[in-house]
């Protein structure tokens, strides 16, 4: 009995998110637009591509500026995403 529920639980669950894939990318929320648009977001973006970083200090989970100077010859990825609340 309570498999029986479970599985029909799990498949209602699958059903829905299979009906919020299709739907999400036809919403605001969902949709990022093509590249012009998205780059129109942010002016003045394309003068950097290809440049080197300057020299900036963000900060880490404490709270402690971490600069791009201390990350030399580690690995490092930002990523830089676009937020939905824009």
């Amino acid at each position: 009995m309570i498999r029986r529920v479970l599985r029909w639980v799990a498949t209602v669950a699958l059903a829905l998110l299979f009906v919020l894939n299709l739907l999400l990318p036809s919403t605001d929320i969902g949709r990022r637009g093509n590249e012009a648009q998205v780059r129109a977001d942010a002016p003045g973006v394309e003068r950097w591509l290809g440049q080197p970083l300057p020299d900036v200090a963000l900060p880490d989970l404490n709270g402690n500026p971490v600069r791009l100077a201390d990350l030399r010859g580690h690995r490092v990825l930002l990523t830089f995403e676009r937020s939905v609340d824009w």
